[in-house]
């Protein structure tokens, strides 16, 4: 991801000598990684291909557990015209995700929807202006899972933009520890990706209720992936006690 000339990101600690090694190492891992999982079928995929080819930005959504494969798949679609960004949070470890993903093709938009959501919106819609697609997860960056956020609903409403719903499972897979119980698929896993109808949201529409309807269509496109492949992955982490 390469960052805009028009979303400019605040003055960022001096990164470690860690982190300058540790991104590089990382982003060949995840590169490798993504072209080994074998994908059986893309359900949908033409409601990506069709707003491509109107040429009009949109806003990718998937949950956060369901980030890795669909981050990739959006990557991969820079061959059909796409031109993907993403927003990272200015954080420490915002800046190791920032230098992980810069060299694999989607612009960066610095921001954390709980310290900076509003300039977060502004430089988000500036960047969408300059025809760049963002992929959101509407229930990050900290959570509850699988619950949206009203901020992904203003930026559609915002922008006039399509919300793309998407999501994917694997057959082999390895879950984190942390709130979302984030799924990465194993070296060579079979892997099902899933793309619902757009979702746009009008000037009065209200965000509440068109929050739910993107969380209804989100979960309905995770338990199709999930029920082809026989996965049952956790929702989110594990509560101790």
């Amino acid at each position: 991801m390469t960052e805009s000339s028009n979303t400019r990101p605040e003055a960022q600690p001096a990164s470690p000598w860690w982190m300058r090694l540790a991104a590089p190492i990382l982003r060949v891992l995840a590169r490798a990684l993504l072209a080994s999982c074998r994908i059986q079928r893309i359900e949908g995929a033409s409601h990506l291909e069709r707003l491509i080819s109107q040429g009009q930005p949109l806003l990718a959504c998937c949950w956060h557990q369901r980030l890795s494969v669909c981050v990739g798949h959006l990557l991969r679609a820079r061959e059909q015209g796409l031109e993907p960004g993403f927003l990272v949070s200015p954080s420490r470890d915002g800046e190791l995700v920032a230098r992980m993903v810069s060299g694999m093709g989607a612009r960066i938009v610095r921001g954390s929807a709980n310290r900076t959501g509003a300039k977060a919106l502004r430089d988000m819609y500036t960047t969408m202006r300059e025809g760049v697609s963002p992929i959101l997860h509407p229930d990050g960056p900290h959570g509850p899972a699988r619950q949206v956020k009203p901020g992904s609903i203003m930026l559609a409403q915002l922008t006039r933009s399509p919300l793309l719903p998407m999501s994917f499972a694997a057959d082999r897979y390895w879950q984190l520890g942390s709130w979302d119980a984030l799924i990465i698929p194993k070296p060579f896993a079979r892997v099902v990706i899933t793309i619902g109808e757009p979702l746009t949201v009008a000037r009065g529409d209200d965000i509440d209720q068109r929050a739910r309807e993107l969380g209804q269509r989100l979960d309905g496109l995770t338990d199709t992936a999930d029920a082809e492949l026989g996965a049952n992955p956790r929702r989110e982490r594990r509560r101790s006690g």
